[in-house]
């Protein structure tokens, strides 16, 4: 299921709950039929920004976080996503919390609970956690809801189709689309990093009517071109058009839908 969500915020605490759903399945054989249903995060008291406890490995101090149990439990006709309190696991106080963190929040768990509601299937925890896990957000522009640089030029077709739509184009025309490298890039990153990864393809018109490619990688909040390093510690730009700029002549155009 693809969503938009334009608060990149919020967006940013769904992909961090996605990314450690998908760890677990990763990690366990078998892992919907032994999935955990609550989940020991942190949150912080002044921006209402998540962490995970099993992501998160270094300690976070207790003035500006607090720990908190999101859980998955079971209602009349579906399943429910709630915050408790981690010391009794009771009803949650947000007296000490900003009013920005309180909002943010709410907005995070709305969207979950809308994303677990369905008539015949939102009473099966393991198929909430499944539509979690195989979430995919819209490539927005989040901050104007304007159609983004990578929304405009993005193309899914497999090489010998993103090869056709740039035959005969001007060198430097350039296309996005996903392909295996980055799939599996992708998916070996996020086993690697506590923060969710998004890997894309860069394909591109070159001399000699040649058509290469090149792998771009998000990581908090950046992008950088991949070096076949798989600490990520090249260069970034924080945006996808200042990383293109950084290509030079090369990339001149994108060849939009």
């Amino acid at each position: 299921m693809k969503i938009a969500i334009l608060d990149q915020k919020v967006r940013k605490n769904l992909a961090l709950f996605k990314h450690l759903v998908k760890q677990q399945q990763r990690k366990k054989e078998r892992f919907y039929q032994v999935a955990k249903k609550i989940y020991h995060a942190y949150v912080n008291r002044h921006t209402g920004e998540l962490q995970f406890a099993e992501l998160e490995k270094k300690e976070l101090p207790e003035s500006d976080w607090k720990s908190i149990v999101i859980q998955l439990r079971p209602t009349e006709d579906s399943q429910t996503f709630e915050v408790l309190s981690e010391e009794n696991e009771g009803c949650f106080e947000w007296k000490e919390f900003d009013p920005e963190a309180y909002a943010l929040l709410s907005k995070t768990i709305h969207i979950l609970n809308q994303l677990a509601y369905d008539p015949k299937m939102g009473k099966n925890p393991l198929w909430v956690l499944r539509h979690v896990a195989h979430l995919e957000f819209e490539l927005t522009d989040e901050e104007n809801g304007k159609r983004s640089l990578i929304h405009g030029a993005w193309h899914s077709v497999n090489r010998y189709e993103a090869e056709h739509l740039l035959k005969g184009r001007p060198i430097g025309t350039y296309l996005f689309r996903k392909d295996e490298v980055a799939e599996l890039l992708e998916e070996t990153l996020n086993e690697l990093f506590s923060f969710p990864i998004t890997c894309i393809t860069l394909t591109y018109s070159d001399w000699d009517e040649k058509v290469c490619e090149k792998t771009l990688v998000y990581k908090n909040g950046s992008w950088l071109i991949y070096d076949d390093d798989p600490t990520l510690r090249g260069p970034t730009c924080p945006t996808v058009k200042e990383l293109l700029q950084t290509l030079g002549d090369q990339i001149q155009s994108p060849l939009l839908r």
